[in-house]
């Protein structure tokens, strides 16, 4: 027991290094990348405005542009490491400040979407397994197979165009003011962005209980009496869960990308749409951000994945 805590220790610590420096290595192409482009950072902050001299070099020296791209890469990481994110091009409003007003909207329906369509991906995939080679199972086969190709951006106009013809009453599109308007706005959403789950999770835990189903164990502890309940749950789905869980997290750490579509679709005032409209109006302060923010938070769900993998598994080897 000590050599594997020993084992674990070492592997946390080595995936937290390289976790830093992947990190490091992407703020720096994300920031000289963006400045490769040919537009000018004066132009985007000036915007209709009357470009004059003193406009000019007041805002030079605000956002440091007089100074060589290497130290301006480092003025602003320097700042990140304290999170301070800097001011953006448009407004003139603090990054952190924005991205905080941000939040509730994406994490709602991260949160929301991953809950519902765990619950209802294990429920069919659990159903079909149990069912194999009946009717139920080539229904819920093939519907699990339909939206693991349908786009969800068709998903997301069929919803509109129906819910605007027959639930006119119901808003669910733009921003919000109360906790009751704001789970209003990220439901349906969240049932749409779900269904991505529900189409692979649902494949994943229907395959992986068939295998478990099949093992030899499963006929041991039939032959010893135990009930279909013990013999589904307490050990053939124990053991399935576990491929559901990891594909499971690594698709919720992706999910806040997958929310770029959906904040844009319902006008959510989410990080995706901020994304968006930044890449738009160039205000590269506000991309730099939140892409080095979305690999930040992938590299850290996969991290606790990879943990939780060998809690759940303590076959698997930490290496």
């Amino acid at each position: 027991m000590g050599g594997r805590s020993m084992k674990r220790t070492a592997y946390i610590v080595k995936r937290l290094v390289s976790m830093i420096f992947i990190l490091f290595v992407a703020s720096f192409l994300i920031f000289f990348l963006l400045r490769m482009s040919d537009v000018d950072p004066l132009s985007v902050m000036i915007g209709n405005n009357r470009a004059t001299d003193e406009l000019k070099q007041t805002l030079t020296e605000r956002y440091n542009l007089d100074k060589p791209l290497l130290i301006q890469y480092f003025i602003w990481i320097k700042g990140v490491l304290v999170s301070d994110f800097g001011i953006d091009y448009i407004d003139g409003q603090n990054i952190r400040e924005l991205i905080a007003s941000r939040i509730p909207v994406t994490l709602g329906l991260v949160t929301m979407s991953s809950v519902i369509g765990f619950i209802i991906a294990i429920a069919l995939g659990v159903i079909s397994s149990l069912k194999i080679g009946e009717a139920t199972d080539s229904v819920l086969s093939a519907v699990m197979l339909i939206l693991s190709g349908t786009p969800s951006f068709l998903i997301c106009i069929l919803v509109l165009i129906f819910m605007t013809q027959y639930v006119p009453g119901y808003t669910f599109i733009g921003s919000y003011s109360t906790f009751g308007e704001f789970m209003q706005r990220i439901t349906i959403p969240s049932i749409i962005m779900s269904l991505s789950f529900v189409a692979m999770l649902g494949r994943i835990t229907r395959s992986s209980m068939i295998r478990q189903l099949q093992s030899p164990y499963i006929g041991t502890a039939q032959a010893k009496g135990l009930d279909g309940f013990s013999v589904t749950f307490k050990h053939a789905f124990h053991n399935a869960v576990i491929p559901v869980i990891t594909a499971g997290g690594y698709m919720v750490a992706g999910a806040i990308g997958s929310t770029v579509i959906i904040e844009q679709i319902f006008s959510l005032p989410g990080i995706g749409g901020l994304l968006i409209t930044a890449i738009q109006e160039s205000n590269y302060p506000i991309i730099q951000i939140l892409v080095l923010f979305m690999l930040a938070v992938y590299l850290v769900m996969s991290f606790l994945i990879d943990i939780l993998y060998t809690v759940l598994d303590p076959r698997v080897e930490l290496k």
